[in-house]
């Protein structure tokens, strides 16, 4: 509950990303959905296989999607780029980031009804710790030859 003062949930995480920054799938599955959401713009939901359960990677305020709903995707493929659409699209600077959900249902309402904490996948938060430096090369401070949103033993074997 971190929002209106805390009266209102946030309903995933959000990770600096620069807009053009890449997405990548967090697991082996199908591309769902591929559209617009109000408040989350353009997005990206795909279904995978978590323990035993169906569950619904979704990746909101994109500029771009690189892959069409029914299409099967690998873990660690190229799905979309990030942008500042939806309600993220007044974001500048290092407020610009990817809205990154786990959902136990593809379209759930207001809440957190339909939702797990993305650290039951991920096993750890990403606070404080960076993955992956999506900024700009010369306003990187470490880096890496490839650019995109990659964290070791999620999306990248």
């Amino acid at each position: 509950m971190v929002r209106n003062g805390g009266k209102r949930a946030h309903q995933g995480w959000d990770l600096l990303a620069y807009p053009g920054t890449r997405c990548f799938s967090i697991a082996e599955g199908e591309v769902v959905f591929v559209g617009s959401r109000g408040d989350y713009g353009k997005v990206i939901i795909l279904k995978f296989r978590h323990r035993g359960r169906n569950l619904f990677a979704t990746y909101a305020h994109l500029s771009m999607s690189v892959v069409t709903a029914g299409e099967q995707v690998r873990a660690g493929a190229w799905i979309g780029l990030t942008g500042n659409t939806g309600n993220a699209e007044s974001m500048t600077g290092e407020n610009h980031h990817l809205h990154f959900e786990i959902r136990t249902v593809e379209h759930p309402g207001h809440g957190l009804e339909g939702r797990i904490d993305p650290q039951e996948i991920f096993g750890v938060v990403p606070l404080k710790t960076t993955y992956f430096d999506s900024r700009p090369p010369m306003a990187q401070r470490i880096g890496s030859g490839n650019p995109g949103i990659r964290i070791a033993g999620v999306n990248v074997q």
